[in-house]
């Protein structure tokens, strides 16, 4: 081992290269891979496959005397990045001609990249033009020979453009992509009954994500069994998590996975900003309980205000989980008071059983 210390270092960034080649190259092997299971129709991921890489991994981390943890992780992170390239190489699928009304904005926009990646047809139609994607701006033109027509628009502008494409007859498939569903529901209710093959979608992401690979995405079903089929089949080879619900029963659910917990986070960092203690000062004295609440809210505190006030002003089910939220603060804050823990525990105890104990 060298005596000089820089040139340790410089041996660490040698090695630190090497890896990252290695990396590169094990991301060709596994493109080459994925572009086999397309050829031959195999499903992208292979579990039993995958546990024997991560089992790999560990047993060979031993031998170099790394901790079993630290292996895992970074087979899982590999075997995640190999998957999601092979989830975005073109899949031999039978083409469809879709337009995606709002395709400039940031989650029609990744829509469009997903759908074009797939090897479909992608035309955009919004009010300001695409520099990817072929554009019509007017929309019974963009419409008119859709096999499917997605509306990716903010909430409240979701209900106009919506009964505006339905008011057009469209042939095939319509579904939005708006966060709440109270401002569409009677409106896509009233489709079906006179025919029309639509249903709700909810991608359970941002367009930050680079795929949708074990992101839940929500298919709302409008009363059109052969609208959730088309869906179904739409995003089948994405590796999404996908649940069908009602539609009725998704803002209900949404009232506590975003209603409530960005409330939370926004509670948090508006009582921070409140203390009198700057960030600097409490993260100088942070805990890792902190710091993970700390990383959320601070992404909450970086996205659309406007967006984030329409999901909890439009979600007519949202005083009821914010209550809730409210109440439990309560509860928690006398059992902190009491001079008895038995209180506090109970509820701590109930917290660990709602999650499935242990």
């Amino acid at each position: 081992m060298p005596d000089n210390i820089d040139a340790v270092r410089w041996r660490i960034e040698e090695v630190d290269n090497e890896i990252i080649s290695l990396i590169g190259q094990r991301m060709k092997l596994a493109k080459q891979m994925g572009q086999h299971k397309v050829n031959t129709k195999k499903s992208i991921r292979n579990l039993k496959v995958e546990d024997q890489v991560i089992a790999r991994y560990v047993s060979r981390a031993k031998e170099a005397g790394v901790s079993e943890v630290v292996s895992r992780q970074i087979a899982m992170m590999l075997i995640r990045e190999s998957v999601e390239a092979q989830l975005r190489l073109p899949k031999a699928v039978e083409p469809k001609k879709i337009t995606i009304v709002g395709g400039s904005g940031k989650m029609g926009a990744w829509f469009s990249r997903f759908f074009a990646q797939r090897g479909h047809e992608i035309l955009v139609n919004d009010i300001v033009s695409s520099t990817i994607y072929p554009f019509e701006n007017n929309l019974r033109r963009a419409i008119s020979n859709a096999d499917v027509v997605v509306v990716a628009a903010p909430i409240s502008d979701s209900p106009n453009i919506l009964k505006s494409v339905l008011a057009l007859k469209p042939k095939g498939l319509v579904f939005d992509l708006s966060s709440i569903k109270e401002p569409v529901v009677k409106l896509l209710r009233s489709a079906v009954e006179k025919g029309e093959k639509v249903c709700s979608v909810h991608p359970m992401f941002g367009p930050e994500a680079e795929t949708m690979l074990e992101r839940n995405l929500l298919l709302c079903d409008c009363g059109s069994p052969e609208a959730i089929e088309e869906a179904k089949e739409l995003f089948a080879s994405a590796g999404a998590l996908i649940s069908v619900m009602p539609i009725e029963k998704h803002d209900e659910l949404i009232a506590y996975v975003l209603g409530m917990s960005h409330a939370l986070n926004i509670a948090f960092f508006e009582a921070l900003a409140e203390s009198g203690h700057s960030f600097e000062e409490l993260k100088a004295a942070a805990s890792t309980t902190f710091d993970m609440q700390v990383s959320n809210s601070r992404r909450v505190a970086r996205e659309n205000p406007e967006m984030y006030y329409e999901i909890q002003h439009l979600n007519p089910h949202n005083i009821e989980a914010l209550d809730a939220l409210i109440e439990a603060m309560k509860e928690v804050r006398t059992a902190a008071k009491n001079k008895e823990s038995e209180e506090f525990v109970h509820i701590m105890q109930k917290g660990k059983q709602y999650f499935g104990g242990d």
